[in-house]
């Protein structure tokens, strides 16, 4: 019987295997992405920032561009965190928070946005806010209830976007630990 089970496992391996595009496993060194010309309209580090409008949990418009520009202390930096309200993602945030945000209270104005794509409305995601323990924090949590945004900046769980004063994106992956956010924002904050 071990041997059965040893040869359906050899089995569905290389079909896993054969599945892999072309059979090729070795990597390259080539970056297979597109070439991003900086300045150009986008959501690729190097380039702008499309503008957005978006409801914050109470109900209040959010729009990127009036953080830049209006107020009187105009943002250095923006930080967009993609949740699902999951494990995963209350712990990214958690790191975040007590982390990452307290290591730049003094540097800057920082705006530091959960985007809730999932909860599908306002109300919805005020509930998730307040479930999840984070009502009142330093967060702004905005509602993506058509997942405008998330698209927009091409987005999944725990994607953590950095966008400058000057509207540039300088960074678009997922979170992993902080260690590139926090580098991010030392190169952009005085």
């Amino acid at each position: 019987m071990s041997s059965v089970k040893s040869m359906i496992f050899a089995t569905a391996t290389l079909l896993l295997l054969g599945a892999c595009g072309n059979g090729d496993l070795s990597p390259s060194n080539t970056d297979l992405r597109p070439q991003v010309t900086p300045g150009t309209a986008g959501y690729q580090p190097s380039q702008l920032a499309i503008d957005f409008t978006l409801s914050d949990s109470l109900g209040n418009p959010f729009t990127l561009s009036d953080h830049f520009t209006g107020g009187a202390q105009p943002a250095n930096a923006i930080v967009l965190y993609f949740t699902m309200w999951c494990p995963i993602c209350t712990s990214h945030m958690d790191h975040m928070l007590f982390n990452v945000v307290p290591s730049f209270a003094t540097r800057g104005n920082t705006a530091y946005i959960i985007v809730d794509y999932v909860s599908g409305s306002v109300a919805g995601t005020r509930a998730s806010e307040l479930a999840n323990g984070y009502g009142g924090s330093a967060f702004t949590v905005l509602s993506d209830s058509n997942q405008t945004l998330f698209n927009l900046v091409n987005a999944s769980m725990g994607t953590t976007v950095v966008i400058d004063g000057t509207g540039t994106v300088l960074m678009n992956e997922d979170y992993r630990g902080g260690a590139n956010l926090t580098q991010t924002l030392n190169g952009v904050l005085p």
